[in-house]
């Protein structure tokens, strides 16, 4: 409605206007919730048209700048300040806003209909699109956006009766033409104010023009919708400008950007990165763009996807270092080592706070009192740095780990190492959370346990106390690494107590359990260190449920499997199935999955996707087997890694007439189109079969993550199986049941 608004003054403009240039910003903004969602500024200069074309199409309109930032990845490109660009090469976005510019839109408007010239605009997209070697579903998807919003743009836009006549006729009154109901809100010497509204009440606005020549210079647009049960809030702002705002368009620059997007087909040979053709693409750009950060971190990433650590490394600590803010590239610089004082300073305010937790926790740890060589900062230096150098979160995340050290060098000197412990068990709630307190007071009583028993028991209950109160706080952050360290604490509480006391004991190991992290996410990242730091276990359900089949609860410990299991599905299968085997050795396991565990599992969403041939298959089509279900896509770097294994499994189910009878498999493309995963396939001597994802699909079953895999039983429920987890044992076992 906007466009339709907006371009009625532009033609207007081109009618009676058209042998002078004029400029125009338009930006548009979407906001929901009270954010703003997209914002797009455009530059652009209306004139007469000069080519070959201009009897047939007199007007020209050209984009000279494009300011575009979304707040959802973000994404945000400047033409005018490229050192402001963030995740541009992660978006196709980039294809349209770089093809747009400098683009001319000719058109011609006669008699209430408006002529664009399409087949031009056709041809220099395609030119483009060769040049820059865009992927074939890529150049169509740009040749399409580029064309039609070009048709949005002008086509049907020709508001020529909105005359003289016309407004003369709003004079007299409000008047509705082609369901807008327009009126004249100011009229002064030079300038004519009115509004408009669209009689659905979904969009309101005003402009002004000029009376004289009818020129356009001012115009307000809002429109309301709702999607999604959210209210959607879009506003347009358009004003002449005084001054031309020249195009600060640089071809160079549009080249090595797209030259290395994803888009492009230039670092690639048969869908694989070529090497070779990488360092051509580094050396040419290097020179010019060796400060722009889009190039810098494009750079780094190619020097990884070749596996050149080499120079990935040198490059990596020549370039500057404010460059590689937000990227795993500054965080890979820091974990590299070796640095000066004034690099050190420099990386860790550029670091987000997760990234820094991280490194001090568990790379620096690691490293401290180890030797350095000279003109470098030895890990101790970077630790007093941050506790003295730095603001308080800095100190915070280190300062407990200084102190743990302390203690732990200092456990002979049992006095000393418990005035140091003192210290660090009243340190406040902050230091806790962000300076990991939990595992330095576990470690320094595993140290003191062996010195001082009853000092060391008494610690552990007041270190468990502290946890339990600051687990259950509702604002508590880090609450996966807290619950992991309560479940260690209450395991060590388990191990010393009296066996004499059964009960006692149980419930710390049941709290161990209770505590310990049912899936990936309630797992912490640090508690992998943990594990070594404290020699401790990732989970105690097993030890708690062995302990309580051993005193004769075998039954409450089966069915805490059976819950375990539907929780976790695919890592819960084997100790499901190892317990019953060890507890009930009379009866057939396989019979009791299937009667009594695989019934309460998720039904299969429904679905009827088309696959590669054009035929539709639906969910009640893969009933009766057991059937490996994964959703990739081609773009996916993870699932193309393990397609080999997937196609070797599918060539031998082919294969194999006594498997494929109980085996079957499937898989979803998502967010692809038939084109490219053919053209993959082909290349690569893939035979898997695959289905188009209709865009529902991957919600219906919650997919979160590529590539995702689930195992159909052949009453068609749904057994989950987490990345990363070896599927093809558990598939081989219950086909045979």
């Amino acid at each position: 409605m906007m466009k339709r608004v907006l371009f009625l003054f532009l033609l207007l403009n081109s009618v009676c206007f058209g042998q002078k240039s004029v400029n125009y910003k338009i930006t548009e903004e979407s906001m929901s919730e009270g954010k703003l969602i997209r914002s797009k500024s455009t530059y652009f200069t209306l004139s007469a048209n000069k080519s070959a074309s201009k009897k047939e199409f007199p007007s020209e309109i050209k984009v000279n700048n494009i300011v575009y930032k979304d707040s959802r990845n973000p994404f945000i490109f400047s033409s005018f300040h490229p050192d402001s660009n963030q995740n541009i090469l992660s978006s196709s976005i980039l294809v349209d806003i770089l093809m747009s510019l400098q683009q001319s839109i000719r058109f011609n408007a006669q008699h209430q209909e408006t002529f664009v010239d399409t087949s031009s605009l056709r041809k220099e997209i395609l030119s483009k699109a060769r040049y820059w070697q865009l992927s074939d579903d890529i150049a169509e998807m740009v040749r399409n956006n580029v064309t039609v919003g070009a048709k949005l743009l002008c086509g049907g836009f020709n508001y020529s009766y909105l005359g003289k006549d016309v407004l003369k006729g709003l004079q007299s009154g409000p008047m509705l033409i082609k369901s807008k109901l327009y009126k004249i809100t100011k009229n002064d010497k030079k300038n004519l104010y009115l509004s408009f509204r669209d009689t659905s009440g979904s969009s309101a606005g005003e402009f002004v023009v000029d009376k004289k020549t009818f020129q356009p210079i001012m115009l307000s647009w809002r429109h309301e919708y709702n999607q999604d049960n959210r209210l959607f809030i879009k506003t347009t702002h358009m004003q002449l400008l005084d001054t031309n705002v020249p195009s600060t368009y640089d071809q160079s620059y549009a080249d090595m950007l797209l030259f290395g997007s994803f888009v492009s087909k230039t670092l690639y040979t048969n869908e694989l990165i070529d090497s070779v053709k990488v360092m051509k693409y580094i050396d040419k750009y290097t020179p010019v763009f060796r400060n722009d950060k889009t190039f810098v971190i494009k750079k780094l990433d190619l020097f990884q996807q070749i596996k050149s650590n080499e120079l990935y490394d040198l490059s990596l600590n020549d370039v500057p270092v404010n460059l590689l803010s937000g990227t795993h590239h500054l965080s890979n610089f820091l974990y590299n080592g070796a640095m000066s004082r004034d690099k050190f300073m420099m990386v860790i305010p550029l670091l987000d706070n997760e990234k820094r937790y991280n490194w001090i926790q568990n790379a620096l740890y690691q490293q401290l009192g180890q030797p350095v060589a000279t003109g470098t900062l030895s890990s101790d230096e970077q630790a007093d740095l941050l506790i003295n150098h730095f603001s308080e979160i800095e100190r915070q995340y280190t300062y407990p780990m200084i102190l743990g050290r302390r203690i732990m060098q200092q456990a002979e000197d049992l006095l000393q190492a418990k005035k140091l412990l003192n210290e660090l068990m009243n340190l406040n709630d902050d230091y806790w959370i962000n300076g990991n307190v939990g595992r330095y007071a576990l470690m320094t009583y595993q140290r003191l346990a062996p010195v001082d028993q009853n000092y060391s028991q008494q610690l552990l209950v007041d270190i468990i106390s502290k946890l339990t109160t600051l687990y259950n706080a509702d604002n508590t952050v880090r609450k996966n690494i807290i619950r992991a360290h309560l479940a260690t604490a209450n395991y060590f509480a388990y191990q010393i107590t009296d066996k004499n006391n059964k009960e006692e004991a149980l419930n710390y190991l049941e709290k161990a359990a209770l505590y310990s992290p049912k899936n990936q996410g309630e797992t912490a990242y640090n508690s992998s260190y943990d594990i070594i730091f404290l020699k401790s276990k990732k989970s105690y359900a097993e030890d708690y449920l062995t302990e309580l089949a051993a005193g004769g609860k075998k039954d409450v410990a089966l069915q805490k499997y059976i819950d375990e299991f539907l929780t976790v599905q695919g890592t819960g299968y084997r100790g499901l199935r190892d317990f019953y085997q060890h507890y009930y050795p009379e009866q057939n396991f396989s019979d009791f999955f299937m009667q009594k565990v695989v019934p309460q599992l998720p039904d299969v969403p429904d679905f009827a996707l088309e696959n590669l041939e054009n035929s539709k298959i639906a969910k009640a089509d893969l009933k009766g087997k057991w059937t490996l279900l994964d959703f990739w896509g081609t773009w996916c770097g993870p699932c193309v890694a393990e397609l080999p294994k997937l196609n070797s499994f599918y060539g031998h189910l082919k294969t194999d007439k006594s498997r494929s009878d109980k085996i079957g498999f499937i898989s979803i493309a998502c967010y692809d189109t038939a084109d490219k995963v053919k053209n993959f396939l082909a290349n690569n001597n893939y035979t898997i079969p695959v289905l188009m994802s209709d865009g529902q699909v991957e919600k219906n079953f919650q997919v979160k993550g590529y590539p995702s895999k689930y195992i159909l039983t052949p009453s068609g429920k749904l057994i989950g199986i987490p990345f990363g987890f070896d599927w093809q044992p558990l598939l081989e076992e219950v086909a045979t049941f």
